[in-house]
């Protein structure tokens, strides 16, 4: 019979990643406290959801989510990374923590229902944000206003420059 308290881990992990739009899974062994704490500190400004969790615990909660496939990548000490808002923010900020020494390294992402090997990561953070894409759309629905804007001031323009032309040429007849 399992217990209570990691059915509730198990409960917990399914939870947060239902809702995550990105999980990063990643070695962190050789991390410093001081490292980790600023690390974690980073994860939770940009809303990601940092957790070490067992493999046996991950494994059981992925396997009733549907996510098969991260079970291959539970081997060995493995933190999880939740993006709930930007699913490329965890990305960026395990990337940029790993600059100097390659802790911690990333082992897999499951970004928006894929899952991606850490070779792809560098392809994930290049990626432009959410943000940036609904600006990206904004901008692009713009363009055609303002030149159908644009086009509609110009016939007005010849319009008035037709009537201004007829009605000077009436006067002087």
């Amino acid at each position: 019979m399992p217990r209570p308290d990691k059915v509730a881990i198990v409960e917990a992990t399914k939870e947060i990643a239902a809702k995550a739009n990105s999980i990063i899974l990643a070695n962190f062994t050789g991390i410093d406290v001081e490292r980790d704490t600023g690390l974690r500190r980073k994860m939770r400004e940009k809303d990601v959801d940092y957790r070490v969790i067992k493999n046996r615990l991950a494994k059981i909660s992925f396997k009733e989510l549907g996510y098969d496939d991260v079970a291959e990548y539970l081997v060995g000490p493995t933190s999880f990374a939740f993006g709930l808002d930007d699913p490329g923010a965890p990305v960026k900020i395990i990337l940029e923590a790993g600059k100097k020494t390659d802790i911690p390294k990333i082992k897999a992402i499951w970004f928006e229902g894929q899952l991606f090997g850490a070779e792809d990561a560098k392809k994930i953070v290049n990626l432009p944000s959410r943000d940036q894409l609904i600006a990206q759309f904004v901008g692009g629905l713009n363009v055609p206003i303002a030149n159908l804007v644009g086009d509609l001031n110009s016939i007005i323009r010849k319009f008035v420059g037709t009537l201004s032309a007829i009605r000077k040429k009436k006067e002087e007849e």
